[in-house]
């Protein structure tokens, strides 16, 4: 459900294994699969590099707004920017883009009843998602069978980078980044010094273990995100909360805190092989589809049932931003420099 403009896609007849690539052999004559093969896995790396060694989020830019100032009602606004979707994919936004909230409406009339429920004026929440997409672009003649059309002689030449902006009844699901956040969080209740005795690290390693609890259990965090159930959940009140910490060993007892979390706890919310990283299997395999796109932001519209079906945005209400639960990605640069200065202990 959109009312942003969407890019062309083509349907490809099968896609080329990122797993793969090609086998030089002198003789060889390679062909269209084996170059459309060779991108895939060269590609493929680019992207899996970027999205487990760097992560996923907005890079910079992207600010959601609203402007109230059309006679056409209120319009969504995002600047220009850039992100890292979950698939490792980076999407470039440019120009700014905007969307009105009415024409969304307009186009989506019949889902809205189910959506508000009852009283017929009441608030609908919506997810502000970037996702990457290409199209295909700069057409050439191709050599052929003859009596063809001049649709049939021409076909694309390049695929050029593109993104999409969809408007949702739900939020793209980010497990693996709730659970980082509320893993820190959880962390930093931890006591260094005071005095012993200290807690052992590998007791500090189990006691990280045991405080992770799986979907289904009574969640203990009050920190789990409104957006959707996390793939895990850390209980606040586990024995780690009363551990103190050695602060000789702090090191020590954060590479165990770091082991556990990639060893245990990551493979259990990776977006793209939670239940199993199986380099060589099929990613997208799993408990559920992964979600290919990353929220910008939680969009509360206020609306009203103007008669025949038609829904509008209620012109007595302010229709709110909230983009807390943006996965944001800081760049090394300003990392770098926020450690050598000190970061808060000045």
């Amino acid at each position: 459900m959109t009312t942003f403009a969407l890019p062309a896609s083509a349907v490809e007849a099968k896609a080329p294994d990122p797993t793969k690539h090609v086998n030089y052999t002198l003789g060889m004559v390679l062909g269209v699969d084996d170059f459309n093969q060779e991108f895939a896995w060269l590609s493929g790396r680019d992207r899996w590099l970027a999205r487990d060694a760097v992560g996923y989020g907005t890079l910079c830019g992207l600010l959601v707004s609203t402007d109230n100032t059309s006679a056409k009602g209120p319009r969504l606004m995002v600047s220009s920017g850039s992100a890292l979707t979950p698939r490792g994919q980076l999407v470039c936004v440019k120009p700014d883009q905007c969307a009105y909230l009415n024409d969304w409406l307009a186009a989506n009339k019949a889902a809205i009843p189910g959506l508000v429920g009852s009283p017929l004026a009441s608030t609908l929440s919506l997810y502000l998602t970037l996702c990457y997409r290409d199209c295909p672009t700069d057409p050439l003649p191709i050599p052929g069978e003859p009596c063809r059309s001049e649709d049939e002689l021409l076909q694309p030449s390049r695929r050029v980078d593109d993104f999409a902006l969809e408007l949702r009844t739900t939020p793209p699901g980010q497990e693996e980044e709730d659970a980082v956040v509320e893993f820190v969080r959880w962390l930093r209740l931890v006591k260094v010094g005071g005095g012993g005795p200290y807690t052992t690290v590998d007791q500090f390693a189990q006691d990280v273990r045991n405080a992770v609890q799986a979907v289904g259990s009574p969640p203990a965090s009050p920190l789990t995100s409104p957006l959707g159930a996390s793939g895990v959940h850390f209980s606040f009140g586990s024995p780690l909360t009363s551990a103190k910490l050695d602060p000789a060993l702090l090191g020590d007892y954060l590479r165990a805190a770091f082991r556990v979390w990639i060893e245990e706890i990551r493979p259990r919310v990776h977006a793209l092989c939670a239940g199993g990283c199986a380099c060589c299997g099929d990613h997208t395999t799993g408990p559920a589809a992964p979600d290919e796109c990353v929220l910008l932001a939680r969009v509360s519209v206020p609306v009203v049932n103007v008669g025949a079906g038609e829904w509008r945005v209620d012109d007595k209400k302010s229709v709110e931003v909230d983009d807390w639960h943006r996965p944001l990605l800081v760049h090394l640069r300003l990392l770098q420099e926020w450690v050598v200065s000190g970061g808060w202990s000045k």
